[in-house]
């Protein structure tokens, strides 16, 4: 009879590691309990602005005399070109500042100027999901005994709460094949 429990006991054993290993190879990537994700967003921000239309004061007039005139001259031509209106647009880009000035001019002097920019600076957004501690179960097996003997080899139901606190819970037999059960309690030591 000794014999018969004895092989009993050592087909226990290989199943019961076979099971391990096939919980093991057979779960999920582990995860932490305790994870951060942060999220950095980085958005450009552009302020557009357009000044209003004004006529720049002359500050100062310098006149040339001319004597003679080598070419003949177009009188048409030139008061044509004189009264023409002419539009200047000079656009400077300098880093994240785009500035666009727009001069109207004519005869001899500046009708109008506009100032526009586009400002265009980076912000950063830091977004935080954080889950701690979330409740989690845990299953398995559990085995006791000595060197000649199993005393107990049964399954095991573990539970683990938000403060880390383990609770367990497990129903097997003993070597003389009679139930037992068993219970457990857990506390986190340290951080």
């Amino acid at each position: 009879m000794k014999r018969y429990f004895k092989n009993i006991q050592s087909l226990l054993i290989v199943v019961l590691i076979v099971i391990i290993f096939l919980l093991r190879n057979c779960s999920g990537p582990v995860e932490p309990t305790e994870r951060v994700i942060r999220d950095t967003i980085v958005e450009y921000v552009t302020i557009e602005k357009e000044y209003p239309v004004y006529v720049p004061k002359i500050k100062y007039v310098t006149k040339v005399d001319i004597d003679t005139f080598t070419t003949p001259i177009d009188t048409a031509a030139i008061l044509a070109d004189y009264y023409a209106i002419r539009t200047y647009e000079d656009t400077q880009v300098l880093d994240s500042l785009d500035l666009t000035i727009t001069d109207t001019v004519s005869q001899n002097q500046i009708l109008g100027r506009k100032i526009a920019y586009n400002f265009t600076y980076p912000r950063k957004t830091i977004k935080e999901t954080i889950y701690i501690n979330p409740r989690e179960f845990y299953i398995g097996v559990g085995l006791t005994g000595d060197q000649t003997q199993i005393n107990y080899l049964g399954s095991e139901l573990m539970y683990r709460n938000k403060r880390k606190q383990a609770y367990g819970f497990g129903i097997g037999v003993n070597q003389d094949l009679q139930p037992v059960f068993t219970g457990r309690m857990y506390w986190k030591i340290g951080k």
